[in-house]
């Protein structure tokens, strides 16, 4: 009895699934979301992605959540057929100054620096034509590492050790229990986007030796070579800064904000050779991301822009130093669907 139950529950959940999916697809293909997007002030999307694989499944122990290179050819496709795509700089004057876009103006974001943005990203969109905007973790590029956020999920997907001692509130955690597994991850993730530079360095080394785990390596390395951003210059493509260390810069000092902030500026600028004018928040663990100031930081070090990861659409008048961004699910229905939305304001 209890088997016949579990085996109609499951056919109900695919179902389900299966009903909503055909929705969203029926709802993609209507016109509903176009009409009532014209309903609407004008507004502007800006797409935020991270790291595009040939094979995420291979990666997702180290990146996360990534997207495949043919799932990110579908979007950019979809991009160029459906909507229109535009530079940060117009959307930044969308909202500085009001000047008129094409309706369904959306720009692409990346961030952290990853090499897979060179090699995957950058021959797609140049393919389409699509300007981008590539936000440079600045540590992580000069010294070929892999962000400490990264380094955390790996130790944590690759340890055998059967515990862990969180070296802060010293609670033990076991492994071998998924769900205690991923608290503790996310406890470690907490206490990292609270430090900086070398503070930082050491207490994910500490845990890596804790968790009896080295770095993940590749062959031709994880992250963009600094000859790698200066072609994606040459490519015409914006290039912005990501702090020097990715903490969370509104869960640390101001002293150290303003160095994060600053400084990654600066080194840009010495590696690029021209001013860089577009900042990304990072959001490696805690909320909130950003703060008043945070915000005044960002314009005394004279960015003109800053992205969120906060949700939302972007409107004449909004702050330019706190641009919503949108997430890119993989599923081409739900990314179209996402953009359709945020167009309708919803």
């Amino acid at each position: 009895m209890n088997i016949r139950r579990g085996g109609r529950r499951r056919a109900e959940r695919v179902l389900a699934s299966k009903s909503k999916r055909w929705l969203k697809k029926a709802l993609v293909g209507s016109s509903i979301l176009r009409l009532a997007s014209r309903l609407t002030p004008p507004s502007a999307a800006i797409l935020a992605y991270h790291s595009v694989e040939e094979t995420p499944q291979l990666t997702d122990p180290i990146f996360g959540a990534s997207t495949s290179r043919v799932q990110f050819e579908n979007h950019m496709k979809t991009l160029a057929r459906k909507f229109r795509p535009v530079s940060l700089d117009e959307v930044l004057q969308f909202a500085q100054a009001g000047r008129q876009l094409p309706p369904g103006a959306v720009a692409v974001t990346f961030d952290d620096g990853f090499a897979d943005n060179y090699e995957l990203a950058l021959p797609i969109l140049n393919r389409y034509g699509i300007p981008a905007s590539f936000y440079i973790m600045v540590n992580a590029v000069e010294n070929g590492t892999l962000p400490w956020y990264c380094r955390l999920r790996f130790a944590f997907h690759a340890t055998n050790k059967m515990e862990w001692k969180d070296p802060v509130n010293g609670r033990t955690f076991r492994l071998d229990v998924p769900e205690e597994r991923r608290v503790a991850l996310q406890l470690a993730w907490d206490t990292g986007a609270k430090l900086t530079g070398s503070v930082q360095d050491r207490f994910i080394g500490g845990v890596e030796e804790a968790l009896g785990t080295e770095p993940a390596n590749a062959p031709h390395g994880f992250m963009m070579t600094w000859e790698q951003v200066r072609g994606l210059r040459k490519a015409g493509h914006t290039v912005g800064a990501h702090t020097l260390s990715h903490p969370n810069v509104a869960q640390v000092s101001v002293s150290e904000a303003r160095s994060e902030i600053v400084e990654s500026k600066r080194r840009l600028e010495e590696k690029l050779g021209e001013a860089i004018e577009h900042f990304s928040y990072p959001h490696p663990a805690l909320n909130p991301c950003w703060s008043n100031q945070t915000l005044e930081l960002t314009r005394e070090a004279g960015y003109k822009s800053a992205v969120l990861t906060t949700s939302g659409q972007v409107r004449a008048g909004d702050e330019p130093l706190a641009l919503k961004r949108i997430n890119t699910p993989s599923d081409l229905v739900q990314f179209t669907l996402n953009l359709q939305r945020t167009f309708a304001g919803r």
